[in-house]
């Protein structure tokens, strides 16, 4: 996504808005990625045609908990506080660059529902990760590209300089609801929006003069209400938009079924549909080492395995998640519990 200019986004989300006002367009959608998913299926799981696994992205949260309270977010604050440790963390890239099945593997987020940038040895976390991919670049292996998206509260100017001097990332974004000063600060409770302009800013400056720049994005959440373009928005909020090299407008989804959304109220849950592209494509790495199969799982209900006790590849293969696959397969989504509630994907 980043490299494209803004009248590229402009065009895209014009698309995404007309497409979403018709039942027909989703329909035909629907059925592609129903036969995108059986072919998945087939050649993964079911008839074993590839030496690879169906994985190409994971998410790895590195705390648990954030510093806001997002109106439009399922995370539970009142589950425990969990940070990754330096240990599960190396754990896991020894595990994923020795099994050659996860070259599929393409990207790996550093996000999930924890906001990355708390973590307290965040210097040393990003330090880790760029050993295994100089690492990987030395003996001519694959490595994944990495991403961070962060809600940027915290990221002041020394946070600015360890994620740029890190040598990491491929692409950083930022989180940034509402569409004015006024609209942010009521969708993501406890963000300051003088804090974030200040904090965004810096990072930009500091990313600029440096050796390599981060490519740089914004994920925007723009309510049922409103357009998929900038042109009701204030002024200064577009001005954000200008400063990064891209940006998404998006409206929200349920979270699983976690959130209620009046927009999404009355809509049918899509029972019949085949296949979700999160389950098939995606894992995430919980700060305790645990897997859950889906970055729309900020709870944690959807737990299959421990990387501390046992090997990725057996995790990915686990009965629960190949039957929740087969169950999408034969449109039964209604009876997986994690699913069942969910816009799917």
């Amino acid at each position: 996504m980043f490299g494209l200019d803004i009248n590229t986004f402009e065009v895209k989300n014009y698309f995404v808005q007309k497409i979403s006002k018709s039942t027909f367009a989703w329909r035909v959608i629907e059925v592609l990625q129903g036969v995108s998913f059986s072919t998945n299926y087939l050649m993964f799981y079911k008839w074993h045609l590839l030496k690879k696994t169906s994985i190409n992205e994971i998410n790895i949260e590195f705390v648990s908990y954030c510093n806001l309270r997002c109106k439009l977010c399922s995370l539970d604050h009142e589950k425990p506080k969990v940070r990754m440790s330096a240990q599960t963390l190396k754990h896991f890239f020894e595990d994923l660059l020795s099994d050659k099945r996860f070259r599929s593997v393409q990207t790996i987020h550093l996000y999930n529902a924890g906001e990355v940038l708390l973590h307290p040895k965040l210097e040393e976390m990003l330090s880790i990760i760029k050993h295994y991919k100089q690492e990987a670049q030395k003996t001519g292996k694959h490595f994944p590209k990495v991403a961070l998206l962060t809600n940027a509260t915290i990221l002041d100017e020394e946070n600015s300089n360890i994620i740029i001097n890190s040598g990491v990332l491929d692409n950083i974004r930022f989180s940034m609801d509402g569409g004015n000063k006024e609209k942010f600060e009521e969708m993501r409770l406890r963000a300051k929006w003088d804090t974030f302009v200040k904090n965004i800013t810096t990072f930009c400056e500091l990313n600029k003069k440096s050796a390599k720049p981060i490519p740089t994005g914004i994920i925007t959440l723009v309510e049922y209400e409103n357009k998929l373009n900038t042109t009701w928005m204030s002024s200064e909020f577009k001005k954000l938009l200008d400063m990064v090299s891209g940006y998404e407008l998006r409206y929200a989804h349920n979270w699983g079924g976690d959130v209620e959304i009046q927009e999404l109220k009355d809509k049918k849950k899509k029972e019949y549909k085949v296949g979700c592209s999160l389950l098939m494509h995606q894992l995430v790495l919980l700060p305790n080492g645990d897997i859950t199969v889906c970055c729309a799982d900020l709870n944690s209900k959807g737990v299959i395995g421990n990387i501390l006790k046992e090997k990725l590849h057996t995790i990915y293969m686990k009965p629960q998640r190949l039957e929740m696959l087969n169950k999408f397969m034969k449109g039964k989504k209604s009876e997986i519990d994690l699913c069942k509630d969910c816009e799917t994907f």
